[in-house]
């Protein structure tokens, strides 16, 4: 393996020798080779010497190579340099080069993945544990080296997307029209994270089974996580928002004989539809990866996390406010390699029903990195006065959207007996 190291080094320093412009070092970044990949303690502390150079706007050659290393403190002698040089090979054999780095380093970690494994196993983890940390793991490995667009695909993309027919099939329709309407091209787009967020009892879990129901409804396959109830409490709600009936007349036993046939109906409907349910993932890591899994057996078109401020961080020795931007800043890198909508719900602070106002972005409860990682933010609130008579609606505020219409508002009608939401008459 050091053999191999030494020859990719030797031949990035030829190239670049040669063509004055760093050009191949800069191809093995883009390709994924990072420092983790030189395992000799010689070859990676070469590497990260190129690689600060670079970072500087050194051309690389052997004296400017040679002089960064005289003024280190890296135990590397300098004329390590042209014993390095000596090892490349001709540019043609880079790109085999870069594909042997890439699969010995794949290899190792596979490798350590195994072992990990033994040892979960030896210490009694359960399963589920053990293979959601391992297809965590098998992602970042499979995902070492990103496919590079070049400039010239991602401007023909963007000319297409721009004057060509848009495929509205990829945006999610909440079912709700008023807000379908303001949302850039009527729903939750691809890539997008989505925040939806109102103080208890104003509806965001009942919106999030709404749009849910809507997606499945169209024939889109759907993921839900819910960290605060149990699968059946879910799909009794599910039941209701889709046959309007409420389940607790059922469960007393005071519903009338014929709707028994409704909800027969209804449950027959809800088995065809695409849904999966998860209600026993807490932590971040575990989340991310069931999704990705999920993704890869089914082709999720959208993606429900029931809330954000139940969610297990991955890092615990930090604030609170660092973890809730943690757990933000994931789910857009996960909206962005699923190239799915992630719908993530989220709780409000008080100072808002204080002031018996609209929340603001600022209200979002632990963190200001969800106002800066969404790409549209809508609340759902309701005055002091609206809440003591128990008004059946609710109001929205579309607070932020990256693209389409800015800040509106509006509300829609909510049944809190059979959870079901619908347009409103009117406007605000």
């Amino acid at each position: 393996m050091k053999e191999l190291e030494r020859s990719l080094l030797g031949t990035i320093l030829k190239a670049e020798i040669n063509d004055g412009s760093n050009a191949l070092l800069t191809e093995a970044r883009e390709a994924g080779i990072s420092s983790e990949f030189f395992l000799a303690y010689d070859t990676r502390a070469m590497w990260d010497a190129m690689c600060e150079l670079d970072s500087k706007g050194v051309i690389l050659d052997t004296v400017s190579l040679f002089t960064h290393l005289q003024k280190g403190d890296n135990n590397l002698k300098p004329n390590e340099v042209w014993s390095i040089n000596d090892d490349g090979l001709s540019e043609l054999h880079y790109n085999n080069l870069v594909t042997e780095m890439v699969e010995g380093y794949r290899t190792s970690r596979l490798s350590r993945l195994s072992m990990t494994i033994k040892d979960a196993l030896t210490e009694g983890k359960e399963s589920e544990e053990i293979l959601t940390s391992v297809q965590s793991q098998c992602d970042s490995i499979s995902s070492l080296t990103p496919s590079q667009d070049s400039l010239e695909s991602i401007v023909d993309d963007t000319y297409k997307d721009v004057t060509g027919k848009i495929n509205y099939s990829k945006y999610l329709k909440t079912g709700i029209q008023s807000i379908d309407d303001v949302l850039y091209r009527n729903g939750y787009g691809p890539g997008q994270l989505c925040v939806l967020a109102s103080r208890p009892g104003c509806g965001k879990t009942a919106y999030a089974l709404n749009f849910l129901r809507n997606t499945c409804m169209n024939n889109n396959a759907a993921l839900l996580f819910n960290l605060e109830m149990g699968a059946s409490q879910i799909m009794k709600r599910m039941f209701s928002i889709h046959s309007n009936l409420n389940m607790r007349r059922f469960e007393d036993g005071l519903a009338p004989e014929h709707r028994l046939k409704t909800l027969q109906d209804t449950t027959n409907v809800v088995k065809g539809w695409k849904c999966h349910i998860r209600d026993r993932v807490y932590k971040l890591d575990h989340i991310l990866a069931t999704a990705r899994g999920m993704h890869r057996k089914h082709s999720l078109n959208g993606i429900i996390i029931d809330y954000c401020q139940l969610i297990k961080p991955m890092s615990q020795n930090i604030s609170r406010e660092q973890q809730v931007a943690e757990i933000s800043r994931e789910m857009k890198l996960l909206a962005k390699d699923l190239d799915v909508p992630v719908i993530l719900l989220a709780q409000v602070n008080r100072e808002s029903e204080k002031d018996d106002r609209s929340p603001i972005m600022s209200d979002l409860r632990e963190s200001g990195a969800l106002e800066q990682d969404a790409d549209s933010i809508i609340f759902l609130w309701q005055t002091l006065s609206e809440r003591e008579e128990k008004a059946d609606f609710v109001r929205w505020t579309l607070a932020k959207q990256r693209e389409g219409i800015g800040y509106c508002q509006g509300r829609i009608n909510f049944y809190k007996g059979t959870q079901r939401m619908e347009d409103y008459s009117q406007f605000i």
